[in-house]
């Protein structure tokens, strides 16, 4: 019989347990560490809630979202998804993609936001075949011709800017289309301009995507993506709290920028009644998601007071006001901040430097529409090349050319990664209304002596009769001058630099003959005729033209007694006139300078009754100093041999045409007009930009039997006036005075520089 030892079992025992405790240990010990540095290397925060960012929308009022981040830098509270509906899809987008508050901040404020929101390339860019048609009283209101039926544009914002501005901000997220593999995880929401279901994007172009959520319905033209037309996410989720929520937030910072709806006495007409309508839709979906909110929570709105969703160039202030709302809440806020270390790594994998330039590998032209515009046409007008090395302000500048033909809706600037560089994608989309187009256009003018005009003008164009892009242009003037002009434009390379353009016009204008001030007698004269021009058009930069021309005229008294030396004549003559045009605004400039020169030779080896010529030309230039803006110019014009026949003289009179005469006052066989005009941008209101300058104003017209240009002999006149420019031209009230003692009030819409 064996005996039982237990104090040796239990020595054998107790010592296997010393072993495996102290293998445990060890192996705990390592597991935690080996996590945490795992966790510091790949920025993962697992004993921490996950934050989600949601930036409401709201227009100009969403760069509030920029202030709130600002406070988060500073209280080092990291953000793991971020969510954004209209203006707060923009900045959310722009911080995803791993630019910080400050570089966001920076952007917004320098961006100059009138520039951006009136649609257009700078006017210098324009082609001159559009920029030509500023110098008509049209109005900037397109519609297309389609079918038999007006169709009008989606917008009556044009977004080409707006577009090409997100496209060149998110350079840096070329070749991300899954924005789950941004810096920090994003989605923008939109709705579906069809079905009205809310649209939530997850993928593809960044800066579309955020483009797509603030396409406020009316002002901005949807955006077509995968299929479908997106517009502002505002009306179905303006405050997106759920869809953070979905991503894996375990907190929810929201930034809500709504404005309260208007009380029943600001309800005070039919546009401020449909403004309220969708501010209940809007209100009624923040609402429901601020209720889904909890105690841990942070629920922000910034107190912006009377500031609108229109106020883009008072961003700074709020901003401002958007970092004070946030420092309200920094008790809150600061549960969420993490140590320097964690900030740290959370910092060096969130940041991203922006792309300012890019060394282009390839280019690559796509036209959209129905005309089919050859790419060939849109190629011809850049001047990016392989191999070079371009700016993001080389990138607006080439958009904007394009676009600057008057062809697109939109010309978008993709751009993709490559070992060797960027491939450019240059997409340019046809108007959808086009390419047949009307306008019109009012002129109005009144000196309140009695005397005025008022001229409607309709102007019908065929764009791309064919594949060089031919026009058909035909105008119909109704009023003080009637008349129907039509031009078909002919050109004969893709680039457009040379051109055929034959044209035929009828056409019914007065003159008024003057004793002084007093208007003694009228007399109208008709005319038709037609010519054909061989030009040459550098594009954006002018043209030039040399043409024959033939008509005839006939005149017939209006009132009093009028002694012309022939009631009709026949005309046939050679012609020769080019432009120069870079001034940025035609209505009331800023800088740049117009020239013009036109010689007629009028033969009777043509068919002309009269044989004479006529020489005249024009130089303007403009330069703004601070808020002041100088104008100085100098036209004059002159018979060369015999005098110039009833039909065709020089005229002088009217606003700034030495104000304080009548217009037409002075009639002559040449002219000189010598003018500086000055004034200052006081304001903005719906009507537009009000201005109020002034004017000093030189020169004469000269009879036949006298000095063509006797210098000793100019008149002085000068003048005072408020304008507006408005959408339907520049609106002038003004006084002029001339030597001699007339004054004249003027009552002006339409063009005069």
């Amino acid at each position: 019989m064996t005996a039982f030892d237990p104090g040796g079992v239990c020595k054998g025992t107790r010592k296997s347990r010393y072993i495996f405790l102290a293998t445990l240990i060890f192996v705990v010990f390592y597991s935690v560490n080996a996590s945490f540095a795992a966790c510091a290397s790949k920025a993962c925060y697992r004993h921490r809630p996950k934050i989600g960012l949601v930036l409401g929308g709201g227009g100009a009022k969403g760069a509030a979202g920029i202030g709130v981040l600002k406070v988060l830098e500073k209280l080092k509270v990291p953000v793991d998804y971020i969510v954004g509906t209209s203006m707060g899809a923009i900045v959310g987008a722009l911080y995803a993609s791993g630019l910080s508050a400050e570089e966001i901040e920076k952007e917004v404020k320098s961006i100059n936001w009138k520039d951006v929101f009136s649609g257009e390339p700078k006017r210098e860019d324009i082609d001159y075949r559009r920029k030509r048609e500023d110098y008509e009283i049209l109005s900037g209101l397109q519609l297309g011709i389609k079918n038999g039926k007006i169709v009008m544009p989606k917008g009556l914002i044009k977004d080409q800017n707006v577009n090409v501005l997100f496209e060149t901000l998110m350079l840096h997220t070329a070749g991300i289309s899954d924005f789950d593999k941004l810096p920090i995880p994003f989605r923008a929401v939109a709705a579906d301009a069809v079905t009205g279901k809310m649209i939530v994007l997850r993928s593809g172009n960044l800066a579309e995507a955020a483009r797509a959520s603030m396409s406020v319905p009316g002002a901005f033209p949807p955006v077509e993506l995968n299929g479908r037309l997106l517009m502002d996410g505002g009306i179905v989720r303006n405050l997106p709290v759920d869809i953070a929520r979905k991503m894996g937030a375990d907190i929810i910072i929201c930034v809500d920028v709504g404005k309260p709806l208007k009380t029943g006495k600001e309800l005070i007409s039919p546009i401020s009644v449909m403004s309220q309508m969708i501010d209940i839709m809007i209100k009624k979906n923040v609402d429901a998601q601020i209720k889904t909110l909890g105690p841990n929570d942070v629920y922000i709105h910034p107190d912006l007071g009377q500031l609108d969703s229109t106020d883009f160039d008072k961003s700074a202030e709020i901003i401002r006001i958007g970092e004070k709302a946030a420092m309200e809440k920094i008790a809150e806020l600061k549960r969420y901040s993490v140590s320097d270390a964690e900030y740290a790594a959370f910092v060096a994998h969130h940041q991203r430097s922006m792309v300012k330039e890019v060394k282009i590998a390839s280019v690559k032209v796509e036209v959209v529409g129905e005309t089919k515009i050859p790419p060939e046409v849109v190629a011809s007008r850049l001047s990016i090349k392989p191999g070079g090395i371009v700016d993001t302000e080389k990138l607006k500048k080439e958009a904007g050319i394009v676009y600057g033909t008057g062809d697109f809706e939109r010309v978008d600037l993709n751009v993709k990664k490559r070992e060797d560089g960027y491939e450019l994608l240059v997409r340019a989309k046809e108007k959808s209304w086009g390419p047949n187009y009307l306008r019109f256009g009012v002129a109005l003018e009144s000196d309140f002596e009695g005397g005025s005009k008022y001229n409607i003008l309709l102007d019908y164009t065929r764009r791309w009769v064919d594949s060089l892009g031919a026009e058909w242009k035909t105008q119909l003037n109704l009023g003080s001058v009637t008349g129907i002009y039509s031009e078909f434009y002919q050109p004969l390379t893709i680039s457009h630099l040379f051109f055929i353009s034959p044209s035929a016009l009828w056409k019914r204008e007065l003159y008024d003959v003057y004793a002084g001030s007093h208007r003694e007698a009228s007399y109208s004269v008709a005319s038709y005729g037609g010519g054909i021009d061989f030009g040459y058009q550098p594009w954006m930069y002018g043209e030039a033209r040399l043409g024959l021309v033939f008509g005839h005229f006939r005149a017939k008294a209006q009132t009093g007694s009028v002694v012309l030396p022939e009631d009709h004549a026949t005309r046939g003559a050679i012609v020769a006139r080019g432009r120069l045009d870079q001034l940025d605004n035609v209505n009331f400039p800023n800088k740049g300078y117009v020239a013009e020169f036109k010689f007629l030779s009028s033969l009777r080896a043509l068919g002309s009754d009269y044989a004479y010529n006529k020489l005249e030309g024009a130089v303007l230039g403009a330069e703004t100093f601070g808020k002041q803006t100088v104008l100085v110019s100098l036209s004059a014009g002159s018979r060369i041999g015999n005098p110039l026949p009833f039909y065709d003289p020089f005229t002088l009179g009217g606003f700034l045409k030495l104000s304080g005469l009548r217009t037409n006052q002075l009639l002559g066989q040449s002219m000189m007009l010598w003018r500086l005009i000055t004034y200052r941008k006081m304001g903005h209101s719906f009507i537009g930009d009000f201005y109020l300058g002034g004017s000093l104003e030189s020169g004469n017209t000269w009879e036949e039997g006298r000095k063509q240009f006797d210098l000793g002999n100019l008149r002085l006149a000068g003048s005072l006036f408020a304008g507006y420019d408005t959408v339907l031209g520049p609106f002038y009230l003004a006084f002029g005075h001339a030597d001699g003692g007339f004054n004249a009030g003027y009552f002006y819409l339409g063009r005069t520089f």
